[in-house]
């Protein structure tokens, strides 16, 4: 007689229906030798599906059938059935320790409850709330099963429990594809959190920090915040955060690394709006700290022993009964190691080659300071240095910064025709026939270059060599350190209008991997009105000195001349070179293109139809690029000599071109400038608020500064938009030059020339608020005085009411 019919049974919890359909398989005896004994098999009544409910059929069947699955687990563990069997499965599955949120909870429709420490706590609900309705049939196998109450709970668990870990994750199946979507969140909410991987705290540090040295500044500081872990990786990695400084394009002044060690910057955590200060003297928490009295270096004096031990902290003595005598050999130790070695981190520092071992000096310098949480103390010297200059850098263009401004008179009445700086020196050149260097912190004057007869306009240096051209036809080479002429280059019949310092530069790769590298040595490269061209070998120090009276000179008698460049029929205006390639442009309407190693013309680029005023090279597409007084900017080709483009849109002469940033900017006497993709020839943007011709500019990748009659101006380079005037009510502006911090400015004001120096890095430094919203004039020594142009004409106003 065939078994009656189950009847369907409808389990529904709070209000929500989820059976699966029951295949035929599924009625089959899981062991197939239970068939064959004649039993009935002992299993749970099985729902079937209630078309009426909403099933999610969004999870997928096991790739082998539940009755082969439970046949494999039968024979290959003896798990004798739901109930039975041994306890043995694998802690890795056990999640009973996760916690759930009481908001996630309280989603779910199957009533309100608790998951917390592992217990199940309902709420709400009868002890003995059923969860379905089974039918007689249903209940002569087992009756304790057929009504499954709170209190049988724990054994269900436990039989979970003691199941082999493949038929768990088939009851897990089973279970999550009936049920209901809010239960589904549910599930995911508590798994998915134990899923997730540490990378950074399972992988060995090596490979950690391989991982992180992928990443911009700005993901390195988000998984900063992360965890103490990610911090540590990250802060610490030192190589990473160069790697980073080098890649943005930050370059760290003579000084500042061992600035950076001395003073403990590594340790410190100013944020954007504070600034870097010497803990050096701060109390050291453990008794490594070094007691050897700091001494003048390099790398800038220090506090003396007496001012450093006052903050140290004293040791204890390690018994009452401690001897004078002891006592006396630990006051005299220290004074006994400054005689004969330096500190333990001066030494680190003099020998330091690499981040990590500047790292290094710095725990020395400054071990373990008893500032901010011991947790989150750690050493991270480089980073802080990329936060500085970053901020630096960001500072330019806020709106609400106050830099430094400091104003110093320069070459009495005169126009000032070269400015150039770095962060230790500013060098001006000027028609009254002199050079002078000013220390670029204060202001001071440093020397004066004396010896030209005539204007100076054209000068470059390298290192400590400078280089000037002048009206009086001759090249001069100055030490200037000492101020003293060392060479002086005759052979220009005309003023020397333009000069450049060339320096060897790889070019290309040999075959066998071998570097090109142009020109072989350093050279002097001018250009003069006489219409010629003259290539130098820079001297060195040390080297014979030369001088040439004339001209006419005999360039035979001077051994670092190498040859002339003519072919121009008119002034050399403006030249630029990279490598063996030299570009010049001349008012004869041309731009000629030369190989410096040998002298020979390359290409002459015709098809401006006015005097050429501005060229620059673009080495890295092979092209070069020229501004003409037709108001045109032309890009030519270096390979072919062809014309590339035509830049068209200024309405008067473009006396002034800049390539640098993937930017080409270029300046007219229309009182504009444009800012062009040197890669299509596209003009991004127009940058018009200048009320007169422009008279210099200088851009970077985020600004350009812009000088004309009356103004100096920044502007946002990605924008185009002027975001602020930095200097007003000028008579005019000669030169503008700028670095990482700082923007320098030859004017004049109510006819007298000035040096406008304005530091955007002073409020980092800690300089006080009331020394940065002024302008501060100076004298030749560096200290504050009275403007001389106020003084000078407040009688006349009082005269002339």
């Amino acid at each position: 007689m065939p078994a009656p019919a189950r009847p369907l049974l409808d389990t529904q919890i709070g209000g929500v229906s989820a059976t699966p359909p029951t295949a035929e398989s599924d009625l089959e005896p899981v062991d197939p030798s239970l068939s064959s004994s004649g039993e009935q098999p002992h299993r749970l009544p099985l729902s079937l599906i209630n078309t009426s409910s909403q099933l999610d059929a969004s999870l997928p069947s096991p790739s082998l059938s539940p009755i082969t699955a439970a046949a494999n687990l039968a024979r290959n563990t003896g798990y004798a059935g739901l109930f039975g069997g041994d306890d043995e499965y694998d802690d890795t599955t056990d999640i009973s320790t996760l916690d759930a949120s009481q908001d996630k909870l309280d989603d779910s429709n199957s009533g309100s409850f608790n998951l917390q420490d592992g217990t199940l706590q309902l709420k709400h609900m009868q002890t003995r709330h059923k969860i379905g309705t089974p039918s007689n049939e249903a209940r002569h196998g087992n009756p304790q099963l057929s009504n499954p109450t709170l209190m049988e709970i724990p054994t269900m668990i436990d039989a979970f429990d003691a199941m082999p870990m493949e038929m768990q994750t088939y009851i897990m199946y089973q279970m999550l594809r009936r049920c209901a979507k809010p239960t589904l969140h549910f599930v995911a909410d508590v798994v998915n959190p134990t899923l997730k991987c540490d990378f950074l705290g399972v992988l060995p540090l090596e490979l950690s920090q391989i991982v992180i040295r992928n990443l911009d500044a700005q993901s390195m500081c988000r998984a900063a915040q992360v965890s103490k872990r990610w911090r540590d990786v990250t802060n610490s990695d030192e190589k990473a955060w160069k790697d980073l400084l080098d890649r943005d394009g930050y370059h760290l002044p003579d000084g500042e690394i061992e600035r950076a060690v001395r003073e403990g910057w590594g340790w410190q955590h100013p944020g954007t709006t504070g600034w870097e200060r010497d803990i050096s003297n701060v109390l050291c928490s453990g008794v490594e700290c070094d007691l050897s009295p700091p001494r003048s270096s390099k790398f800038g004096s220090v506090a003396t022993f007496e001012e450093d031990s006052m903050s140290r902290p004293k040791r204890k003595s390690t018994s009452k009964h401690t001897t004078s005598q002891k006592r006396q050999k630990r006051k005299v130790t220290p004074t006994l190691r400054s005689h004969s070695q330096p500190p333990a981190w001066m030494r680190s520092l003099e020998s330091a080659q690499g981040p990590n071992a500047y790292a290094n000096a710095a725990a020395l310098a400054v071990p373990n300071p008893s500032m901010g949480l011991s947790s989150l103390r750690s050493l991270h010297l480089y980073k802080s240095l990329y936060q500085r200059h970053h901020t630096i850098r960001k500072s330019w263009m806020m709106q609400d910064t106050q830099p430094q401004h400091l104003a110093f008179r320069a070459h009495d009445r005169h126009v000032v025709t070269c400015l150039q700086l770095d962060t230790d020196k500013i060098l001006t050149g000027s028609d009254d026939t002199s050079i002078n260097v000013y220390d670029t912190k204060t202001g001071a004057s440093r020397k004066k270059l004396e010896g030209h007869e005539g204007g100076v306009w054209a000068l470059q240096y390298d290192g400590d060599t400078l280089v000037s051209g002048s009206t009086d036809r001759s090249v001069r080479v100055w030490d200037i350190k000492t101020g003293k002429c060392l060479q002086i280059f005759q052979g220009h019949t005309s003023t020397v209008r333009c000069l450049v310092i060339l320096k060897p530069t790889k070019i290309g790769t040999n075959a066998d991997g071998t570097s090109i590298t142009m020109p072989k040595e350093d050279l002097i490269i001018t250009g003069s009105r006489d219409s010629t061209l003259r290539v130098w070998r820079l001297p060195k120090p040390g080297d014979r000195s030369v001088f040439q009276a004339g001209p006419p000179a005999n360039d035979h008698d001077n051994p670092y001349f190498i040859r002339a460049l003519t072919g121009h029929h008119h002034s050399v205006r403006a030249i630029a070179a990279h490598g063996d390639t030299l570009v010049s442009g001349s008012y004869d309407s041309t731009v000629r293109v030369w190989k410096i190693s040998t002298g020979d013309l390359v290409h002459r680029l015709q098809g401006h139809t006015q005097k050429v005023y501005s060229v620059v090279l673009d080495h890295e597409r092979n092209r070069c690029i020229s501004g003409s007084m037709d108001n045109l900017v032309k890009v030519w080709s270096l390979d072919t000599g062809a014309c590339l483009f035509n830049l068209e849109g200024h309405s008067s002469l473009v006396g002034l071109l800049d390539l640098s940033h993937e930017r080409l900017v270029s300046a007219a006497a229309d009182s504009t400038l444009r800012i062009w993709d040197p890669e299509n020839g596209q003009c991004k943007s127009t940058l018009s608020a200048h009320t007169g011709a422009i008279t210099c500019f200088q851009h970077d990748g985020q600004k350009v500064i812009s000088g004309s009659d009356r103004t100096l101006k920044m502007w946002n380079i990605r924008t185009g938009e002027c975001v602020r005037d930095l200097l007003t009510d000028l008579s005019g502006v000669w030169q503008v030059r700028f670095n990482e911090r700082r923007c320098v400015a030859a004017v004049q004001r109510s006819n007298y020339t000035y040096i406008e120096v304005l530091d955007f890095g002073a409020a980092r430094d800690g300089i006080p608020e009331d020394r940065r919203s002024r302008r501060i004039v100076v004298d030749a020594k560096g200290r504050e005085i009275e403007d001389q142009a106020v003084t000078t004409e407040a009688p006349d106003q009082e005269a002339n009411p």
